[in-house]
Formats: structure tokens, C-alpha cells, sequence
């Protein structure tokens, strides 16, 4: 068992997660978000991590500060581990087809292609790009097709949790410079 904590309070919001790196895919999660906490759980269950995350915050006025501070939490507290530098997975899900890459590298980039920005994309945009900043990675997701925006962003959640499960198995560090 690997114990990982980490509480972010600001203004805005109050978020509080405890994570078991090598758990097996165990959750509680209370965000008050109950769309988020179903995609949250998706990553949970494919990581194989167990977690607990609680989070208050200003939801009379909308969900991003909550969302972009369990993001920064969530980044800060994986930061905790390493993991396989280089890791893709492409996941076909009902009428969704997606593709993420995720390079460790210490530097930041994070790059979509999503045309359609309503508010749960552009949500979602915030979430990652919030990550790839907190986590010092590079994160391309590419989405080939898609009809249910539900199944998008779960897929897209899935993906991620698989991808840091996978990359528990290594940890493969390669770089010509001798650090990352």
C-alpha cells in the first residue's frame, strides 16, 4: 500500500483526497458535481487506485473552481509518484473512438481537438489542461468520433485511469539528457 494525501483550501473550494496507489480501483467520492463524480469513479476503477476525495466549494455560482481544484490536487498528489514516461491507449466505447497520450516529461503542454466547446467540454479542456500544468506533462487527447457527449468524456476518463495503471507495471525513465 502506497498512502498518498493532499488538501488544497482557497476561497473558492475545499478538497480533500486520499489515494492508495496500488489499490484496486475502490472509491468515495463526494464533489456535490454528480456527473463528475461518475467520470471521477471511471478513472478511479481503471487506474486501480483506491481514493477518497470530498470537495466543497462555490457551486451556486458554477462547477469550475471545483473542478480545476481537484484537478490541481489530483496533479500534485500523482506528482508524489513516477510513471512510465511515454503512455498511449486508444479506447473504443458504444459510438466514441479517443486516443491519449501522456508524456512525463516535466514540461507542460496539453493539446485537443474538440470543435464542439460547450460548457462540459470546455470543462473537461480545464480539467486536463489544469493537470498537465500541476502533473508537468504533456497530454494530447484525440477524439476520432464520437455522438454522445456522455460517452466521450467517460471514455476519456477511462483512458486516463488506464494509462496510469499501465504505467505501474515500469518505470521507464528514458531520456538523452540523463533526467526528466
Amino acid at each position: 500500500m502506497e498512502l498518498y494525501q493532499f488538501r488544497r483550501k482557497t476561497l473558492e473550494s475545499d478538497v480533500e483526497i486520499k489515494l492508495n496507489y496500488f489499490g484496486f480501483g475502490i472509491f468515495k467520492i463526494k464533489t456535490f458535481i454528480f456527473f463528475f463524480d461518475h467520470i471521477f469513479s471511471q478513472f478511479i476503477n481503471y487506474s486501480l487506485f483506491d481514493c477518497y476525495l470530498r470537495c466543497y466549494s462555490d457551486l451556486k455560482i458554477d462547477s469550475h473552481h471545483s473542478l480545476e481544484d481537484i484537478s490541481i490536487s489530483i496533479g500534485l498528489l500523482l506528482k508524489k509518484k513516477k510513471i512510465n514516461r511515454y503512455n498511449s491507449f486508444q479506447l473504443c466505447m458504444d459510438d466514441s473512438f479517443i486516443l491519449m497520450s501522456i508524456d512525463a516529461c516535466n514540461r507542460i503542454y496539453y493539446f485537443d481537438n474538440f470543435v464542439h466547446l460547450d460548457f462540459d467540454i470546455q470543462l473537461l479542456r480545464e480539467f486536463f489542461s489544469v493537470f498537465a500544468k500541476n502533473y508537468k506533462c504533456c497530454i494530447y487527447i484525440h477524439c476520432y468520433y464520437y455522438i454522445n457527449k456522455h460517452h466521450l468524456i467517460e471514455s476519456i476518463f477511462k483512458i486516463f485511469g488506464i494509462i496510469f495503471n499501465n504505467s505501474k507495471k515500469n518505470s521507464l525513465f528514458n531520456s538523452t539528457k540523463g533526467y526528466i
